[in-house]
């Protein structure tokens, strides 16, 4: 009983694999499916059972016709001895007929399994030599997660011995994905009769039902080195099937590493982790398909790793959607956002199948079916209405995963044209390349990497052409600067300046302007413009240009006058403007700036509005007196705001700590506690020499 529960749940979980395989070009897991042919009834076979005379074994056998088949619990079947001549006759040539259960039941438990019984009796030659039994399945079936079409395993008895086949995982074939098989039956050379009886699970409808058995398998009786040979090119011919996918794989993988090499390179991109862990997530898929369909990997680690890549992969696949289209957080994107952490239970929950934990894992697929559904309907709806808007790149990301669909669906959808004789099914899309066949779900998949490409490179000449504009824009602002920041030691008579001018971007928005007056005084102005670049500059140029045409000294005046040349910039500037005269009288006007420092002591002015705020603005001005060695501090606030990585600020305490020290210092302790913003730190210290004049 415990067989047929892991069976049928297998056959589940794989069709669950099918449905939810919208993925965006992803590896479809049933390429090559074919539906059974439901062809009529073939009428019951009423001539007497084939003997086959297998005394010349030069070549293989086909043993095709002359099968008794029986339904019945009783492992008696096996024997040799064993009577069914009451059994169905049927030719192992495509779908069989039903037959009816055999009445032997009764002396078994209801607990025993119930199998479908397949028995052939030969006749052999005295002294045959060694005998092999291959049992081959269609390669573009078993190489695909498609249990559904081959039904579950067979167990093989010779003569009421059972024979254990060669390959993985001998005596557990019902765990894993059903492949072909070789059989050394071991007959003595002195028996000349042989009774093979072959029986697997009894399902009695649906493709992995007991009539469509002989559908996909094709029973040949040979000596063992040449069936050993047509193993061998059975299993080249499932290599070169998977061939195509496993290049895939590889170039997924170079793939993802250089997207993270460019998420890396180029910051304010998160479309591009997105994107690399969605394609990095690709890569074992295709691994996982070939253990899984080569018997390395039973069929519930298998289902429970495929099924979590996959739901792995249509999540970031989202996430790089909502990052690529800059998508707002609508409810919808929220409600998937907040709901995805549900699919990492998939895999933990089929693992626990085995402990009674079937009602979670039926509700965890449940939800995580709505949850696909929900995404598949996002995700082409957001693609055809952006395609729909003119987005070329959404438009290229549509087409391979319109072409995935139809990867999927074309095998499925026309599966039922095979021949009614059971003949493998070949799909009119796929093309031969040499020994290789490329279906076209592979076709799907490297056009989905054709169209990353294709992305890629038009995003990177795009961003290239930004990084050329925003270049030219700083050397254009670089070139505005050094307009307005002096490049030599102005001559201050009567006063000694020091200027430390440190940006925190190649063009900062700090700017300050030292001037003698024709009164014998001193000007100085510090400002700082919102905003950083060009548009900065600029503004700085036309605060310098208004400077050097107007004949006012008045700090409070010149405020007024700089505020109207800003309005209508859509920016604002703080500044301080603070006229030294040659008597030591100082007047100081301020509009919006940090206080100076005289000697240790803050400075204490009325609050004034930025620049560029309102057209009509009168400022106020503060006079104070310099002895000789007296010295005004003047900074901006990046000072003030250098952080360190913990988010402590260097703060007006610190400032006032060092009121007392250089420019030069005050400006280097605040870069080292963490600079964030341009620093500028002036000192005006009056001279002795004045008091002479």
């Amino acid at each position: 009983m415990r067989r047929v529960l892991l069976w049928t749940f297998a056959v589940l979980l794989l069709a669950a694999v099918q449905s939810l395989a919208l993925q965006p070009h992803p590896h479809p897991p049933f390429p090559g499916f074919r539906r059974p042919p439901k062809p009529p009834t073939p009428p019951k076979a009423t001539e007497e059972p084939v003997i086959f005379d297998a005394s010349s074994l030069g070549s293989p056998v086909v043993l095709d016709r002359g099968w008794r088949v029986g339904i019945t619990s009783n492992p008696a079947a096996a024997n040799p001895g064993f009577d069914d001549s009451t059994w169905a006759l049927r030719d192992a040539r495509g779908t069989i007929a039903d037959v009816n259960e055999t009445g032997d039941d009764s002396a078994h438990s209801d607990h025993e399994d119930k199998y479908a019984w397949f028995r052939l009796h030969l006749k052999l030659s005295s002294n045959h030599g060694p005998i092999a039994l291959l049992i081959e399945l269609p390669v573009t079936q078993s190489t695909a997660p498609n249990l559904a079409n081959t039904g579950p395993g067979a167990d093989v008895f010779a003569n009421g011995k059972l024979i254990l086949p060669e390959g993985p995982h001998p005596g557990e074939t019902f765990k894993f994905q059903q492949i072909s098989r070789l059989y050394n039956l071991d007959i003595p050379a002195n028996e000349t009769s042989l009774t093979l009886a072959v029986r697997t699970l009894y399902i009695s409808t649906g493709l992995s039902g007991y009539t469509n058995f002989f559908y996909n398998r094709t029973f040949d009786l040979g000596n063992p080195m040449d069936l050993n040979r047509e193993l061998e090119l059975w299993s080249v011919r499932t290599l070169f099937e998977r061939l195509p996918r496993l290049v895939i794989a590889i170039l997924l993988l170079f793939l993802s590493v250089f997207l993270l090499t460019l998420y890396f390179t180029q910051k304010g991109h998160p479309e591009y982790l997105w994107l690399a862990l969605h394609e990095l997530v690709q890569v074992p898929i295709s691994i996982i398909d070939l253990a899984g369909s080569s018997a390395r990997l039973d069929n519930i680690w298998y289902g429970a790793l495929y099924l979590q890549l996959v739901f792995i992969s249509a999540y970031l696949y989202f996430e790089f959607l909502v990052a690529f289209l800059a998508l707002k957080r609508r409810w919808y994107i929220k409600g998937l956002r907040y709901t995805a952490p549900i699919l990492a239970l998939i895999a933990p929950t089929i693992l626990l199948v085995g402990r009674n934990k079937i009602i979670a894992l039926a509700v965890i697929l449940l939800c995580s079916i709505f949850w696909v559904i929900g995404w598949a309907i996002f995700v082409f709806l957001t693609l055809i209405v952006a395609t729909i808007k003119r987005n070329f790149e959404a438009g290229l990301l549509l087409i391979p995963l319109v072409l995935t669909m139809v990867g999927i669906a074309e095998p499925i959808l026309t599966g039922g044209m095979g021949d009614l004789g059971g003949g493998t099914y070949r799909s009119p899309l796929t093309i031969q390349a040499g020994p290789i066949p490329i279906h076209f779900a592979a076709i799907a998949d490297f056009a989905g990497l054709l169209a990353i490409i294709i992305i890629i490179f038009v995003r990177f000449l795009r961003i290239h052409h930004e990084q050329e504009r925003v270049s030219g824009e700083l050397a254009a602002a670089r070139s505005v600067q050094e307009l307005m920041i002096p490049r030599e030691k102005v001559q201050t008579p009567g006063y000694e300046v020091d200027s430390v001018y440190t940006p925190a971007t190649e063009v900062g928005g700090d700017f300050f302007h030292i001037e003698p007056t024709s009164d014998g005084g001193l000007l100085v102005i510090l400002g700082d413009v919102a905003g950083k670049g060009l548009q900065a500059a600029m503004n700085v140029s036309m605060l310098m240009g208004a400077l050097r045409r107007t004949t006012e000294r008045s700090p409070a005046r010149l405020l007024e006058s700089l505020n109207r040349v800003l309005i209508g910039s859509d920016s604002f500037t703080t500044c301080q403007v603070v006229w030294f005269g040659p008597d030591g009288e100082v007047v100081v006007a301020n509009a919006g700036h940090l206080p100076p420092y005289l000697n240790t002591q803050e400075v204490r002015l009325p609050g004034g509005l930025p620049l560029g705020v309102v057209s009509e603005v009168t400022y106020d001005e503060v006079r104070l007196y310099l002895h000789p060695g007296d010295r005004l501090l003047m900074m901006s606030d990046g000072v003030v705001e250098a952080r360190q990585g913990s988010g402590e600020l260097f703060g007006f305490d610190r400032v006032h700590n060092l009121s007392n020290q250089s420019a030069f210092y005050i400006a280097d302790a605040a870069k080292a506690f963490g600079q964030e913003d341009d620093i500028t730190v002036l000192t005006i210290r009056r001279l002795a020499k004045a008091m002479a004049a």
